[in-house]
């Protein structure tokens, strides 16, 4: 019977092959439905599929799905996903469910390679003009541009910006320069008060990177 049914779809192996692949969502791009109090998301596969009628299937929701970023002993990414960011999903066939459950190699009581498939989700790539943090690299140069403030190992104290500072400070050489008073009178405390010209800074002081260093 199953010849039969090969023969009147006029289906191959190959077909039936890439039927079952397919079904597993063993790669497929999505769009994250919900972001879930655990950090997990539940997506929704860009791809729909197709019944061997030729039916378009509903789309597919897949719920709880951990989402993948950089992370090392020397550098790590942390960041913030919403709901409609486009993923990668890819299938791993893995014992554990959590990649953060991994914390060393351990030895398996399974002769499988693998016992079943769990999903994972890939923030795209693809860089995004409307993000609210950008970092761009180019010819060795990096440019950030936040909304809100760069923290450089802490907060709690500012840089000074080159043109504002050297602007103070010139305006307060040139006053000094050209400065005159009168003296006082020996014996005299009550001759005329000394002018003394003043420096104002606060335009150097930067608002949006900050440091602890």
């Amino acid at each position: 019977m199953g010849n039969s049914i090969f023969l009147s779809e006029k289906l191959t192996d190959k077909d039936l092959i890439e039927s079952i692949l397919s079904s597993h969502y063993i790669i497929d791009y999505g769009f994250i439905k919900k972001v879930n109090a655990d950090k997990t998301v539940d997506v929704t596969h860009a791809k729909q599929l197709k019944t061997l009628d030729g039916k378009t299937l509903p789309a597919t929701v897949t719920t709880g799905v951990e989402v993948l970023t950089i992370a090392g002993a020397g550098f790590s990414i942390n960041f913030d996903y919403k709901k409609g960011d486009k993923v990668l999903l890819l299938g791993f066939k893995d014992f554990v469910p959590k990649v953060e459950d991994v914390t060393s190699a351990t030895e398996t009581t399974a002769y499988l390679h693998y016992s079943r498939e769990t999903l994972k989700a890939i923030p795209l790539c693809i860089f995004n003009d409307d993000a609210k943090v950008k970092i761009e690299v180019e010819a060795g140069t990096m440019k950030v541009t936040t909304e809100k403030k760069i923290e450089l190992n802490g907060n709690s104290k500012q840089f000074v910006t080159w043109a504002e500072l050297n602007q103070a400070l010139s305006t307060f050489t040139s006053a000094l320069v050209s400065h005159t008073h009168n003296i006082t009178s020996p014996g005299n405390p009550s001759g005329p008060a000394v002018g003394v010209p003043t420096i104002d800074i606060s335009a150097a002081k930067t608002t949006t990177i900050v440091t602890g260093g």
